[in-house]
């Protein structure tokens, strides 16, 4: 099953959920609880567009350069040694 069929399940699957929460708030009034989870499916549905969107559109890649020269001296200023590396540190 290929990223946007799995998409269309989830997206009819929300609107099988929305369809049904409807039902019941109809059913038993203003209800605590299933407007809680109509307002939880609300938030569903906008985290699931915003995966649509990310996922169908193009895909940029952008090449990043890094430069052959040293890094200058004052990038290292503040940065202590970690690890065994360190100058008074041995491995055990």
């Amino acid at each position: 099953m290929t990223i946007h069929e799995d998409l269309d399940r989830t997206r009819q699957a929300v609107q099988a959920l929305e369809k049904s929460l409807l039902a019941l708030r109809n059913q038993l009034g203003p209800h605590l609880d299933v407007l809680r989870l109509l307002d939880d499916l609300e938030r569903c549905a906008t985290d699931l567009n915003r995966l649509e969107q990310q996922v169908r559109a193009p895909r940029r890649r952008e090449l990043v350069v890094i430069p052959e020269g040293d890094y200058d001296q004052g990038f290292w200023a503040d940065v202590e040694h970690e690890g065994l590396g360190a100058p008074d540190r041995r491995a055990p």
